[in-house]
């Protein structure tokens, strides 16, 4: 509680809690959820991404706990002065499906990953 608010009043300060171990950065790259014979299932951007995962709104509804097959692209000389994107191809576990009115937000935890340049086989 913080006292007196200047007219009489005291006012509760709600503390809110992070749990993630990782510091989560504000960027919006293209990702592609895969599905069976790398065939694109879904088609995103990111909201955050940390070393561990990322989080994105999905306008297709994923399972909790699913495992799914993803590629993540960096934009064109967000990392040294390529022409192409560079391109995490990852494996990651669905951890959090939240319904909004836009979609679905995803809580994407990254199993495995690989870097991997030039063109993907599916345009971003």
């Amino acid at each position: 509680m913080i006292p007196d608010n200047g007219i009489g009043h005291t006012r509760a300060m709600a503390l809110s809690i992070d749990r993630r171990k990782r510091k989560r950065v504000p960027v919006h790259w293209a990702v592609q959820f895969l599905g069976q014979a790398r065939t694109r299932r879904a088609k995103t951007t990111t909201e955050n991404l940390s070393s561990e995962g990322f989080y994105c709104i999905s306008r297709k509804a994923f399972k909790l706990c699913e495992h799914v097959e993803c590629e993540i692209a960096f934009p064109a000389g967000t990392v040294g002065p390529q022409e192409a994107p560079l391109r995490i191809q990852c494996h990651v576990t669905i951890k959090r499906v939240e319904r909004l009115s836009s979609g679905f937000g995803l809580g994407c935890h990254i199993e495995d990953y690989k870097l991997a340049t030039g063109s993907s086989a599916l345009s971003m």
